[in-house]
């Protein structure tokens, strides 16, 4: 094979390299609509391209030096900052394998789980105690369940009131349900990043928004000011959610075989 074509084929596949890598940071930041901070990591990636180039015809080793060294810098805080969705990203492409667990399940016990949660969420509205229910249609990533306290325990009103207690240890927690079990209480979710969340809500909020912008989860939040009931699914945060539309909502997301009466979340 030809030097010229050699050396012609090896630049193409860097420069693929390049713009895949490149589209794969656009497509994360996009989905965690940081656009500032993309405009940042836009400008460093510039800067350490056009010192490269510059270092080509005049040697400037100590302002390549810096470039790498800032660089680096730029990834590792990557890393640090997004720790939690990588966690979840590199779950997501995981947890296909694994089994819920919840095939003997009948929709009369999953009835009964809803109609428990439904139940408690209007009993903690009406009493301004604020609240974070995780539902999961399917696996919870080992790393959201070790920021809390393991439970295993079936599903009721009274169980999820006292856990949100103001009294209670893990009240400021959130509460993880799969199937008719709560698996965990006190856990601490990924806060979401969008800059389309309203300042106005607090980090209870932010929370329930964050874990459904990368998983299947969907979360129920209670407002301690408030006692306004919303639910966070896809990424997207409705307010003022009736007992009858959040029984709807959760039985579209859990699979249980009864007709909505409403459109879908």
């Amino acid at each position: 094979m030809p030097n010229g074509y050699q050396f012609r084929l090896q630049s193409i596949l860097d420069l693929v390299a390049v713009l895949v890598a490149l589209a794969l940071l656009f497509l994360f930041f996009f989905r965690k609509k940081s656009v500032k901070l993309l405009c940042i990591y836009v400008a460093v990636f510039l800067v350490f391209v056009g010192i490269l180039l510059f270092d080509g015809f005049y040697s400037v080793p100590v302002a390549k030096g810096i470039a790498y060294a800032l660089m680096f810098f730029m990834i590792a805080s990557l890393v640090v900052v997004y720790q939690s969705d990588f966690k979840i990203m590199f779950f997501n492409l995981t947890k296909s394998a694994e089994k819920v667990g919840d095939d003997d399940l009948t929709d009369e016990d999953m009835r009964h789980a809803v109609d428990e949660i439904i139940k408690a969420c209007q009993t903690m509205s009406k009493a301004r105690t604020g609240a974070l229910i995780v539902i999961a249609p399917t696996a919870v990533a080992p790393h959201i369940l070790e920021t809390g306290v393991e439970m295993n325990a079936l599903v009721s009103s009274q169980l999820l009131e006292s856990i949100f207690n103001t009294r209670a240890p893990v009240h400021d927690g959130a509460v993880i349900v799969r199937g008719n079990r709560v698996l965990a209480a006190g856990c601490f979710l990924p806060l979401s990043q969008s800059q389309n969340v309203s300042k106005n809500l607090g980090t209870r909020h932010r929370a329930g928004i964050g874990i459904t912008e990368e998983s299947d989860m969907l979360t129920i939040i209670v407002s301690e000011e408030t006692g306004i009931i919303s639910i966070a699914k896809r990424g997207e945060l409705r307010r003022f959610v009736t007992p009858d539309r959040l029984r709807d909502i959760l039985h579209e997301t859990l699979k249980i075989s009864q007709p909505s009466r409403h459109r879908a979340l």
